[in-house]
């Protein structure tokens, strides 16, 4: 549930914080006042894409911030969460979106940074938003099947057919590749043999190519490396003028003056650390110098070796690692050649076992949901016609597609299938008499598409587990008892889920629980959008100004109470 909402910079909005209720949240005012704005800044924090040109004239950037209430939170949302490693704190989570004027965006969760799509998936499983001219979740066609089978209660049968789908995909892929490359690579063998063979023959390292080269250099550079090292240790320590012996002797003078003055004690105790690390440059010079030694044979067989791998790294185009990684892949391909027939047809003989068992799931699960078709039909189109669309015609189709390569074979046929299974479904409508039921992507009435969107969520909400549901505007094209009985439907489906809806109608805004009215006003040289939640008395006028305009007489604030009042009665 959506419990606050924070907008700063947004459009017309300069800083304004919103706290919506459970049930159902309206939103009123005059037209241009900045209703749509309220759910505009919603989408930004639910994934949508956001624009520059919302960003508003007091500062660089737009925020938005959405606090929702995760007491009821579906479980995908909870997994989603937990899978991005994102805790929830006392039942709460924060979602804040910043854009700037240059098109930077950035978006947190819990002060967590995420990806805008991160929102996305979130959003979709967390608001439903449906604003006039939008197609979102039941006019998406992937959703149909979605919803449908959350109506018929399929989604276990579905889940079992899906694991059993997997399973046999996979088997098959394994046949067709095992198949495949067993005759490709029947073609290639002895050159895999040899150069496996050549490869593992050389027992090649990773890091041999520089730890050869460092040797050779050593060795080649012997005269001089030994002539340095000899004057470096014989400045260190070979002789009486050397440096272990001028610092031996520093710190005796140094020690013996420490009796008149501390500071030569401190002094000496430096230069006996000076001298300490001397003797470890003594240790390592005679370490390099026991282990230098000139090997001709040695220094050819370090090129022979060197040579070797430059003649493989040429030979199989790569670098070592490369070659080392080549020999691996060989060996696999050899090794799948030795997959025998048997194995093969034993393999085939799971397939066809499997393929059994995953037709007997695609067909209990198709039989559902045609056995359950006529009920939903018949809900829907009973809502539709409540809502006044008494000509309206609802159906769904429902199609499933010959393919002479599908994995489920049914009767001695075979069809296309999807971890879903065999059918693909889409809603069709024909808003008037006559006409042919059409898909509900091609219907044009903004009106038509939000009445329909109301019949659905209503038959479908309790399979729906999107907690918060929006409608911009769901009024375009009603009025008279058609608009109440909207509200109605609206009041309704808020007793199952936290609603915000934005209308013109006062017949609707009378059922909702909580009023919000959005208005705008010149302030200085800008206009500013601002919202007020509205108590009884505020909402009496508002309700009356929705009835008459902007002349309110006493006769419209008595029948804006009355109405007020039955809504009331009605809850």
């Amino acid at each position: 549930m959506l419990v606050s909402i924070e907008i700063r910079n947004f459009v017309l909005i300069d800083r304004l914080k919103i706290r919506f209720t459970r049930g159902f949240n309206v939103l009123t005012g005059e037209t241009g006042a900045g209703k749509s704005i309220i759910i505009s800044a919603l989408e930004i924090i639910t994934g949508e894409k956001g624009s520059t040109l919302a960003v508003g004239p007091a500062g660089d950037r737009l925020m938005v911030t959405g606090t929702f209430d995760m007491t009821d939170a579906p479980a995908a949302v909870l997994e989603k969460l937990a899978a991005w490693g994102i805790a929830i704190e006392h039942n709460e989570i924060h979602i804040r979106r910043e854009i700037t004027k240059d098109g930077k965006s950035r978006s947190f969760i819990n002060l967590a940074g995420v990806r805008v799509a991160q929102l996305k998936e979130l959003g979709d499983l967390m608001v439903d938003i449906h604003g006039q001219h939008e197609h979102q979740s039941l006019f998406n066609v992937k959703n149909h099947l979605d919803f449908y089978d959350a109506f018929i209660g399929a989604q276990e049968q579905r889940q079992t057919f899906a694991a059993c789908f997997h399973e046999l995909s996979t088997l098959i892929r394994r046949h067709r590749e095992i198949v495949e490359n067993k005759n490709a690579l029947m073609r290639e063998r002895s050159f895999l043999e040899f150069a496996v063979g050549e490869i593992e023959k050389a027992k090649l390292r990773p890091a041999e190519e520089q730890e050869l080269r460092d040797e050779i250099g050593r060795l080649s550079n012997f005269e001089r490396i030994d002539d340095g090292l000899t004057a470096a240790y014989d400045e260190v320590y070979g002789n009486e003028s050397s440096l272990e012996s001028r610092l031996g002797a520093l710190v005796s003078s140094l020690e013996a003056l420490g009796v008149y003055d501390a500071r030569f004690t401190e002094a000496s105790s430096i230069a006996s650390d000076i001298a300490y690390r001397a003797s470890d440059i003594r240790e390592i010079l005679s370490s390099i110098r026991s282990d230098v030694r000139f090997d001709p044979k040695r220094l050819e067989d370090l090129n022979q070796r060197l040579f070797l791998i430059n003649s493989l790294k040429k030979k199989y185009s790569g670098t070592l690692a490369d070659v080392i990684a080549y020999a691996k892949e060989a060996s696999e391909k050899l090794a799948m050649l030795n997959f025998s027939e048997d194995d093969i047809k034993r393999l085939e003989t799971e397939i066809a076992a499997k393929r059994t068992h995953a037709s007997a799931l695609a067909r209990t699960l198709s039989d559902l949901r045609r056995v359950r078709r006529a009920d939903f039909v018949s809900q829907i189109s009973a809502e539709i016609s409540d809502l006044g669309m008494t000509n309206a015609v609802f159906d769904i189709e429902m199609v499933r597609e010959e393919d002479e390569n599908g994995i489920i074979e049914l009767d001695g046929q075979r069809y296309k299938a999807t971890a879903d299974g065999i059918d693909t479904i889409e809603f069709l409508i024909a808003p008037n008499k006559g006409s042919i039921p059409q898909p509900l992507r091609k219907i044009a009435s903004g009106g038509e598409i939000s009445r329909i969107m109301l019949a659905m969520k209503t038959v479908l909400s309790s399979g729906d587990s999107t907690g918060t549901m929006v409608f911009d505007e769901i009024d375009s094209g009603v009025g008279g008892r058609i608009a109440e009985v909207i509200g109605e439907k609206i009041a309704s489906l808020s007793r199952k889920k936290q609603v915000l809806a934005i209308t013109h109608l006062p017949q609707i805004a009378i059922y909702a629980a909580a009023h919000f009215m959005v208005s705008k006003a010149d302030i200085g040289e800008r206009t500013q959008s601002n919202i007020e939640h509205l108590d009884n008395d505020g909402r009496v006028r508002e309700i009356a100004r929705m009835l008459a305009g902007k002349e309110i007489t006493e006769t419209t604030i008595a029948h804006a109470r009355e109405l007020l009042a039955r809504a009331a009665s009605q809850a």
